[in-house]
């Protein structure tokens, strides 16, 4: 019936172009529908890191400098180096800069080594050593990088290593002697890490430090609250 109309009132051309013109602007009202629609949705779904979020982090890492995980074997001599386990937790304290979550926490972590030496005879020696670091952290979360199900954030870190030492001789030379010590030491530096969550409370974490007795790269468990 409205063509019937337009045909006694408009030309055949002009009604090509008002087709033509109501097909466009119904384009780009789905356009702007489903934009609007895609907004809502990306707003409405809950970031994995915000203000008040608690995570617990549970992990292994590969050490630092000379003492990495590692187990060497040679000519009389055996090293072994335990993976470094980290427990920590990060709390989110704040978002008052704009676009981004701070957060706070704390890491302690352990190690142990051992170097033991054995000539033809039998006589050597035996080397322990046993870390524990301690550190207090900051997180930085951008917007940007915080996602439902995963988030990217920097580290900045400081705090003390604490190392006991103990060298046991079992060769009569040496009247089967023993010396022990111990030492605090600083540790410091700066990790860039990520999380993914394969649910609402559980997934998985990577970092890569630079630093001064801090793990060169650790992966494990997160767990959030």
């Amino acid at each position: 019936m409205l063509l019937i109309i337009c045909n006694k009132i408009c030309t055949q051309k002009q009604i090509d172009y008002l087709c033509k013109n109501i097909y466009s602007y119904m384009k780009n009202i789905i356009a702007l529908t489903l934009l609007f629609a895609f907004t809502i949705t990306m707003h409405s779904q809950e970031p994995s890191m915000k203000k008040g979020s608690v995570v617990i982090y549970l992990g292994a890492g590969a050490g630092s400098g000379y003492f990495g995980t590692a187990k060497y074997k040679g000519v009389g001599f055996t090293y072994r180096s335990s993976p470094t386990i980290h427990l920590g937790f990060e709390y989110g304290f704040s978002e008052a800069i704009p676009k981004s979550i701070l957060g706070l926490g704390a890491n302690i972590t352990t190690w142990f080594g051992s170097y033991n030496y054995r000539d033809s005879w039998g006589d050597g020696w035996n080397v322990r050593w046993s870390d524990i670091t301690v550190l207090a952290r900051g997180y930085y979360h951008h917007e940007f990088l915080v996602g439902e199900k995963w988030d990217v954030y920097a580290s900045p870190m400081v705090g003390l290593k604490f190392r006991t030492y103990s060298y046991t001789y079992n060769d009569p030379y040496y009247s089967n002697s023993h010396n022990s010590d111990a030492g605090v030491y600083p540790a410091f530096g700066v990790a860039l890490g990520g999380r993914y969550y394969v649910s609402k409370a559980f997934g998985f974490y990577a970092e890569l430090s630079q630093g001064y007795n801090v793990d060169y790269a650790k992966i494990g468990f997160a767990f959030k609250f």
